[in-house]
């Protein structure tokens, strides 16, 4: 696990040759772009939609049921014509889909007034026609007295009433307010509805004839990216006469890369090593088996570049934190299955090749612990079986769990403050940290060892001796004068109030005995109420409480993976980063041509 070093490299080259070099620079793809020109306002006038209307198109055509059989020869084929026409079809089918809501909607309520047509004024008398709905409960409240009424319709809740009179009536003259119907007939709304149905058909229709395209589409979709990439990175070189400079961050181990590819070009490089002023990006480097704790990691924040790469700590910890929660064989074996089973939808990409290993990882971490504390699908075995011999845990003993938990927070938070210190460049950086180990490592002692007052002593001991050492080097201020001396005093006293958040944060990690111990108790209480079920109601009672399995266990593992990802990266990414991370980066963007897939 490391942060790859980076060297700043400037190429320079004549203009004309700029729109070639750029795009082989975006195939070296190593390098992240620096802008060395402020331009918002030209970035905002390149259509940038490019790319993305492409990928929208595509997923709009590949997400087409019934495709038509696809287009391989290139002959006709234009990207950027059949990105307008799929974009167009599919908001015309949007529109389409929406005006058949209304009318559909506007049909069921005209339907009870029954199929009729406005008169005109004269040929009524100048009378208009006022329409009202009222419940049977309120028929009662309904004077007809002075009025012109007639009960058009009546169903099993409301009567329809027309009311016809030259002004409008006032607001007491029903007991409901009046409803607009519109000024369309039921006739006329249907033949609406029909004509937009037609037209629904119409779009369809030229969606599936868009279809043949979708393959040369998904070939031609990287180059659509690429493209605006370039016109976008174009904009943010500094071009002066008849050459332009670009700027970016690269691996050092590559340097020499970029020096051939500029001299392909008759353009000069520079290299220069990365300052305290520059704002260098971060570049993660692991093992192909640990890379996945960079997707973790990046997840809520990229470290410092001058900080340290927490990637493998985070990506084990994380599994070891999801069994601990989740805590069952059956429910890992059964989800490592459904993972193996759909793993062809995961293996199209690196990131989801990395996410498909974690994947089994958890589910196994989970089998693990599930054996470890004998439950699987909420069942205990026997303890004179070979699966009940190999239980070592049980979750209601909660000393034991308390202690466990504890101990695991205490590890954990201890690791952070060692990294911490191994990378610090200051001497209070460096010996801080130390003194937060001797407190968490001296306040678990004294914990564990209650019972023995030696322990108990010497545990409290460490500790006092960690909040000396983090209060003597609470800063690096520099003691000239009574008044710096009283500075530094508080220095001191600010950092040494951090013990709470310790005390808190080592806490935490109780949540992971709490949570799965209630993931086991659920388990067990489905499976109970099942077996009642089958004991109430024979014969019927088996399918309900089969049922009720099926259900309950699935609702069970719902909860069990939603609080195992969130609690197991808030350890991580809230208690951990808080000891062992101080600064955030930006992550290592480099300018690369785009791959099909991902």
């Amino acid at each position: 696990m490391t942060i790859v070093p980076l060297k700043k490299v400037s190429i320079v080259s004549v203009l004309d040759d700029k729109e070639r070099l750029l795009e082989a620079v975006q195939a070296f793809g190593a390098m992240h772009l620096i802008p060395l020109r402020p331009a918002q306002k030209e970035l905002e006038a390149v259509p940038s939609g490019t790319g993305r209307d492409a990928v929208n198109a595509l997923r709009w055509l590949m997400d087409c049921p019934a495709p038509r059989r696809p287009v391989t020869e290139k002959d006709g084929f234009d990207v950027d014509e059949v990105t307008a026409d799929a974009t167009v079809n599919r908001q015309a089918l949007l529109d389409a889909e929406d005006r058949r809501a209304a009318l559909m909607k506007r049909i069921k309520d005209v339907r009870p007034w029954g199929e009729f047509s406005f008169a005109g004024l004269e040929e009524v008398g100048g009378y208009r026609f006022w329409f009202y709905v009222v419940p049977h409960n309120k028929l009662a409240a309904v004077d007809p007295a002075g009025k012109i009424l007639e009960v058009v319709h009546r169903d099993r809740r409301n009567a329809y009433f027309v009311l016809l009179s030259p002004e409008e009536p006032p607001a007491d003259a029903m007991p409901v307010q009046r409803v607009h119907v519109g000024e369309h007939s039921l006739s006329e709304l249907e033949r609406q509805l029909e004509a937009v149905e037609i037209l629904l058909e119409d779009i369809w229709a030229e969606r599936r004839a868009l279809t043949k395209w979708r393959v040369l589409m998904a070939g031609h979709l990287a180059e659509a990216q690429d493209r605006s990439a370039r016109r976008r990175a174009a904009l943010e070189t500094a071009d002066e006469g008849r050459v332009f400079a670009m700027q970016g961050w690269i691996a050092v181990d590559r340097v020499s890369e970029v020096e051939k590819l500029a001299a392909e070009f008759g353009g000069a490089v520079i290299v220069e090593g990365a300052s305290e002023k520059d704002d260098v990006p971060t570049l993660l480097l692991n093992r192909p088996e640990l890379s996945g704790g960079e997707l973790l990691v990046e997840f809520y924040q990229t470290p410092s570049y001058r900080g340290w790469d927490p990637s493998a700590i985070v990506y084990v910890s994380f599994i070891l934190f999801f069994g601990m929660i989740m805590t069952d064989a059956g429910y890992g074996l059964l989800l490592l299955g459904v993972l193996y089973f759909f793993r062809e939808r995961f293996e199209g990409s690196a990131n989801g090749r990395r996410m498909l290993v974690m994947g089994y990882w958890l589910m196994v971490s989970t089998a693990f612990f599930g054996v470890l504390t004998g439950s699987y699908f909420g069942l205990t075995p026997p303890e004179s079986s070979f699966l009940g011999r190999i239980k070592v845990m049980d979750l209601k003993n909660v000393d034991a769990m308390m202690r466990l938990t504890l101990t695991i927070g205490v590890v954990h938070i201890v690791l952070a403050n060692l990294m911490n210190s191994r990378h610090a460049n200051s001497t209070s950086g460096r010996l801080q940290p130390i003194g937060w180990c001797l407190v968490a490592i001296g306040g678990l002692t004294a914990f564990l060892g209650s019972t023995y007052q030696i322990l108990q002593m010497g545990g409290l001991i460490l500790a006092a001796a960690g909040i000396l050492v983090v209060g003597i080097y609470g800063s690096d201020r520099k003691v000239t004068s009574p008044k710096t001396a009283l500075l530094r005093i508080f220095d001191g006293l600010g950092a040494a109030f951090r013990l709470t958040n310790m005390f808190s944060d080592v806490l935490s990690y109780m949540r992971l005995f709490a949570l799965g111990l209630a993931a086991a108790s659920l388990a067990e209480t489905i499976n109970t109420l099942s077996g009642q079920l089958v004991h109430a109601a024979p014969g019927i009672g088996m399918l309900i409480a089969f049922a009720v399995l099926v259900i309950g266990h699935g609702i069970n593992i719902g909860l069990g993976l939603i609080a195992g990802v969130v609690h197991g990266l808030r350890l991580n990414v809230i208690e951990f980063f808080n000891w062992g991370l101080k600064d955030e980066g930006k992550a290592f963007r480099p300018f690369r041509k785009q791959e099909i897939g991902q």
